[in-house]
């Protein structure tokens, strides 16, 4: 839910105001990125499409609906940019469906701009609760659980005896992870359903 500072600055954008455009590009930048990836999955397209999709926003913004979120705006017109973009590529894995609302009201991948925001949220949220894990504890939960190691295999490689992984450093990671999930209204199940390419993206990794 948008708090007072949002909803003021989305209810100035459909007016046309280009301050408040210029504080919603402040503002909610990361998030579209994040929601872009979800739907772009290439880092080469990444930058060119999120651009391409404020500059759209900025042309049309006097038909934003104040009401609608405007990350979930963005959404929608990041998923209008990639089709186009999947079209002009043979190479593509992109959606290439039929034309869409040029105003973000359509689907991509079978999914609404409302759930690849509700996605993006939750990456952005894991990005940050590994940020605040340390380095060798992030890396032993990465193993773990998206690169899947077992026990054995992720004991050896960061040269710790199995029985203190499995007792006290994963436990006490995850629950660092799950108080901080926490603290975002997201649950620990949602952690280990993200994509791995997702997280290494948002982490500089791609």
């Amino acid at each position: 839910m948008a708090d007072a500072h949002e909803t003021q600055i989305q209810q100035r954008i459909s007016s046309g105001d280009d301050q408040a455009f210029e504080a919603a590009y402040t503002l909610f930048d990361a998030r579209v990125r994040a929601v872009a990836w979800r739907i772009v999955r290439r880092a080469d397209w990444l930058d060119e499409i999120v651009n391409e999709a404020w500059s759209r926003a900025y042309t049309s913004r006097t038909s934003y609906d104040a009401e609608r979120p405007f990350v979930v705006w963005m959404a929608g017109i990041v998923q209008n940019v990639q089709r186009e973009h999947a079209r002009a590529s043979p190479t593509t894995l992109g959606d290439v469906s039929p034309e869409a609302d040029p105003h973000g009201a359509s689907e991509s991948n079978g999914q609404s701009p409302e759930t690849l925001v509700s996605e993006a949220e939750v990456m952005l949220a894991l990005n940050d609760c590994f940020n605040r894990l340390g380095p060798e504890d992030a890396r032993i939960i990465r193993l773990r659980y998206f690169q899947n190691m077992t026990y054995r295999s992720v004991a050896q490689e960061v040269g710790i005896a199995e029985s203190t992984l499995r007792e006290h450093r994963i436990p006490d990671a995850l629950e660092q992870l799950r108080r901080c999930l926490q603290k975002k209204g997201v649950e620990i199940p949602q952690l280990f359903s993200a994509q791995t390419e997702g997280l290494g993206q948002l982490q500089g990794e791609v």
